[in-house]
């Protein structure tokens, strides 16, 4: 029976190399907050029996912090700490347990394998985060606790004697006792262990040194028990009267404590005596009395209508065994009394304590990095930081990591004990940091896992610096050492920053393909050499946009709009010219940032403007600024109206009309030209 229990728990303990898929439950959602564990503690676990929990959980978009909104990229697991025998595995572990809430806000992790040891525990969960700021303030690292407890096996065995309740395991072991026979007598208890006891139920019972404990129970009853099995009622005071046949016989029998048994007159029973009476459960006799009412329904117009009694009486029945009679009432009964004569029960049974393999020496070979161990198992699981490494179960391991590793030897009987902990220090010589750049600030990819860094440029070391980004403000090369928390020290290649010193005017496209229509000194562009290595471009652009230009006449001198130079269309090159032809006439002006304007028209329509000015006073247009309609407030008889935009371009043109609809114009500056039976006025008026 012992080696079919070893082979249970060897094929239990197996089941913590089986990796589980676990399956996201998208009924979750949190509630009052954007994130969320569910369930958010661990079921309990039980030594020896396997384990099987699916977490699902809801990742954060964003957060605030310190008034700045961030937005998250990336969160990846990095580790689980779970008791022995327990081991996790993501639903995306084909890409490492990255997760991009972008794609996916849900998740999950299975938690299997079969616990070990019992005890309360803080299942430690870590992660990385990568966000919005992290090329600026580097990645943030995560850490929270979940509760877990793992319990001792607790199974109950049971016999005719007594039950117990964890009666085999590894030393030591609490075994709890249950007396399956209450109300004897006398006991007799040996535990084995060298405690005894006459109680009828006995205090826990503790098993120190491994071996088999026969356990011996004895329990007495000194007198026989006798029980009341039935009633004969041979005869009594009554007859069927009409019509003539069988009494229908109601009756009722009862002790002190309450009725054995009764039949209404409803329900009678059609019979001559002798009447047995044995539906009632057999009554054990202390000296107790008994009672019986006998009834005859002697209705012929339905139950219960005409009732005569039969008789009544009370006796004590004989505590022996036999067949008694008695006489009372108007009644003469038998009656059975049956004996359970006085007994002893005697039981054996064994509890079973086992106790643990040696612990097992563990040698790291530094220069082979191989771990070994010559202990002889049943079964063994190597651990990193008390978490199982997946198909590690032989009896040496190569790691590929630092860290802390044991070993766990477990023997048939499921008892494990944990080796000392090895330090393991392995510098991976293939490892490079990754540097990126944001702007002007260089950052070190993957800066979680490190714990020192050291920034060197053109002049080497740049002491003060200790965290995994460096702003940079001289042009130059750049690169980082960084050492982890075993001293591993790991040199990036250098990265070539230099700055790009733009000025353009409106707009300017640069070498990232991105068409840029305002300042910008953060965009940065990386190239990569002939050999390999990255160069950071940085843009330090300044774009100065053109100031809007307008002409307006003056008598017959035209001005245009301040400026740094001019050119008109006539050659000219000052602010101010006096036209020699009517037509039209444009200027492009440069500002003092050497931008250039749009060319700018202007028709002049008069040279001699005396008359003309007269008439533009006695012409007035409203509202200005206007929305939809544009008013021409005049005596004068209109001929013709037209509208012209800044660039000289007609945009409406109508005939005789007082009010002009430029609702459909875009918003800006125009002109509006009327022509009327007196001559012709130009004036300006914005939409808006």
């Amino acid at each position: 029976m012992k080696r079919f229990f070893a082979i249970i728990f060897f094929s239990l303990f197996t089941a913590v190399f089986v990796n589980a898929q676990c399956s996201i439950d998208y009924t979750y959602y949190p509630v009052g907050v954007n994130y969320g564990l569910h369930p958010d503690t661990l079921p309990d676990g039980v030594v020896g029996q396997f384990y099987n929990q699916d977490l699902t959980f809801y990742l954060p978009l964003d957060t605030v912090s310190g008034g700045v909104f961030v937005e998250f990229t990336d969160f990846h697991i990095t580790s689980i700490s779970l008791p022995l025998g327990l081991t996790w595995e993501c639903n995306n572990s084909s890409n490492a347990c990255h997760y991009d809430p972008l794609v996916s806000q849900y998740g999950c992790v299975n938690v299997s394998g079969t616990p070990l040891v019992a005890g309360n525990y803080d299942v430690d969960v870590n992660l990385v985060a990568t966000h919005s700021l992290s090329a600026l303030v580097g990645t943030e690292s995560i850490s929270f606790s979940l509760p877990m407890t793992i319990i001792n096996d607790t199974s109950t065995s049971s016999n005719v004697g007594f039950a117990m309740t964890n009666s085999s395991g590894c030393s030591p072991i609490v075994v709890e006792f249950a007396n399956n026979n209450t109300g004897m007598l006398s006991y007799n208890w040996d535990f084995g262990n060298g405690n005894s006891s006459v109680s009828s139920q006995p205090v826990d019972q503790i098993y120190s040194q491994p071996g088999q404990y026969i356990v011996q129970y004895s329990a007495i009853q000194t007198n026989a028990a006798y029980f009341l099995e039935s009633i004969e009622v041979v005869s009594g005071n009554c007859s069927d009267s009409w019509p003539a046949g069988d009494p229908d016989f109601f009756y009722t029998v009862s002790t002190p404590a309450g009725v054995l048994e009764e039949v209404t007159c409803s329900n009678y029973l059609t019979q001559s005596f002798p009447l047995t009476i044995n539906s009632f459960n057999p009554l054990e006799l202390t000296g107790q009395s008994v009672s019986i009412d006998l009834d005859d329904d002697d209705s012929a117009f339905g139950p219960c209508f005409s009732i005569e009694d039969c008789g009544s009486f009370s006796f004590t029945p004989m505590q022996q065994a036999g067949i008694f009679s008695a006489n009372g009432g108007g009644l003469s009964i038998n009656y059975s009394v049956m004996e359970i004569p006085a007994n002893t029960i005697s039981v054996t049974d064994t509890v079973f304590v086992y106790g643990y393999p040696d612990t097992a020496n563990v040698i790291y070979d530094t220069i082979n990095t191989i771990m070994y161990t010559a202990t002889n198992a049943f079964a063994m699981q190597w651990y990193y930081y008390n978490s199982p490494i997946p198909n590690a179960t032989d009896t040496f391991y190569e790691p590929t990591t630092s860290g802390l590793y044991s070993v766990v030897t477990v023997n048939e009987y499921g008892c494990a004990t944990l080796s000392e902990n090895v330090l393991v220090v392995i510098c991976d010589s293939t490892y490079q940091p990754t540097l990126s750049a944001n702007g002007m600030t260089i950052l070190m990819e993957d800066s979680a896992l490190f714990s020192n860094f050291n920034w060197y440029g053109d002049n080497g070391l740049i002491t003060g610096i200790i965290d995994p980004f460096l702003e940079v403000s001289v042009e130059g090369s750049y690169y980082i050492n960084a050492i982890d928390s075993f001293g591993c020290s790991y040199f990036s290649e250098p990265l070539d920053v230099s700055a790009d010193i733009q000025v353009a005017c409106n707009e300017f496209t640069w070498i990232d393909g991105v068409t840029y229509t305002a300042s910008n000194n953060t965009a940065s562009h990386v190239l990569t050499n002939i050999s390999g290595y990255d160069s950071v471009v940085v843009l330090d652009l300044t774009i100065n946009i053109s100031s809007a230009v307008t002409i307006t006449q003056n008598g017959t001198v035209l001005s245009v709009t301040s400026g740094a130079s001019y050119l008109w269309n006539t050659g000219e090159a000052t602010q101010n010219i006096t036209p020699t032809v009517t037509g039209w006439h444009w200027c492009v002006v440069t500002d003092a940032n050497g931008c250039e304007s749009e060319q700018t028209f202007y028709e002049v329509l008069h040279l001699s403007t005396s008359v003309n000015d007269m008439l533009a006073e006695q012409i007035a247009i409203y509202p200005n600024p206007t929305k939809g309609f544009l008013v021409i407030d005049t005596d004068y008889l209109i001929e013709k109206v037209r509208i012209f935009n800044v660039h000289g371009n007609v945009v409406e043109s109508q005939m005789k009309e007082n009010a002009i609809d430029v609702s459909n114009v875009s918003n800006g500056i125009y002109f509006i030209e009327i022509h009327t039976d007196k001559g012709l006025v130009r004036k300006k008026f914005i939409k808006n």
